[in-house]
C-alpha cells in the first residue's frame, strides 16, 4: 500500500460517508494512480438501490474513479502558491465533464473495487483522465473525465 485513509485525506477534501477510496496501491504523480475501495454491504444506499438486487450505482463508479484522479494529479504549482499565501488546506479537484463512461457489469456489495486512472493530456489547469474500474480480473466499468484544478 503507497497511501492509506489517513494520507487520502490529507491530499482530497471529501471525507466520509463522501469518501470513496479506501487506500492507494499504486501512485505515480501526475501520471497514473491505483485505488481500492471496499464496497461495504452496510451502507444504507443499498436498502433503496435495489431492494433485494442492490448494485453500487454507477455515479459513485464514477465519484470513486474522479477522487482517485484527484490523488493522482496531486496539488498543482498554481493551488499551492494560492495555499500558501491564503493559508488554505490542502487543494481540491472538481469533476469538470464525463465523456464516454460505460459500465460493463453491475458491482455488489462485498466486493472490492480496483480503479485504475491515467492522466492522457493536460492544458493548465484541466487535465484529460482515462478510468478503468475492476472487481477481481473482471473489468465493470471504464470512460474517460476532465477534471479541474480547484
Amino acid at each position: 500500500m503507497v497511501l492509506d485513509k489517513k494520507k487520502i485525506l490529507e491530499l482530497i477534501p471529501h471525507r466520509p460517508p463522501f469518501l470513496w477510496i479506501d487506500s492507494v496501491a499504486e501512485l505515480e504523480a501526475g501520471v497514473r494512480c491505483v485505488a481500492l475501495k471496499f464496497v461495504d454491504p452496510a451502507e444504507a444506499l443499498f436498502e433503496g438501490h435495489f431492494p433485494g438486487n442492490a448494485i453500487l450505482p454507477g455515479v459513485l463508479i464514477i465519484e470513486a474513479a474522479a477522487q482517485t484522479a484527484a490523488v493522482m494529479l496531486g496539488r498543482s504549482p498554481v493551488q499551492r502558491s494560492v495555499q500558501e499565501n491564503e493559508h488554505a488546506a490542502a487543494g481540491s479537484h472538481l469533476l469538470g465533464a464525463v465523456h464516454r463512461f460505460k459500465f460493463l457489469k453491475p458491482v455488489r456489495p462485498g466486493s472490492e473495487l480496483r480503479i485504475e486512472t491515467v492522466k492522457v493530456a493536460q492544458l493548465e489547469s484541466i487535465a484529460s483522465v482515462e478510468a478503468s474500474v475492476w472487481v477481481g480480473d473482471i473489468q465493470v466499468a471504464k470512460g474517460e473525465f476532465t477534471v479541474l484544478a480547484g
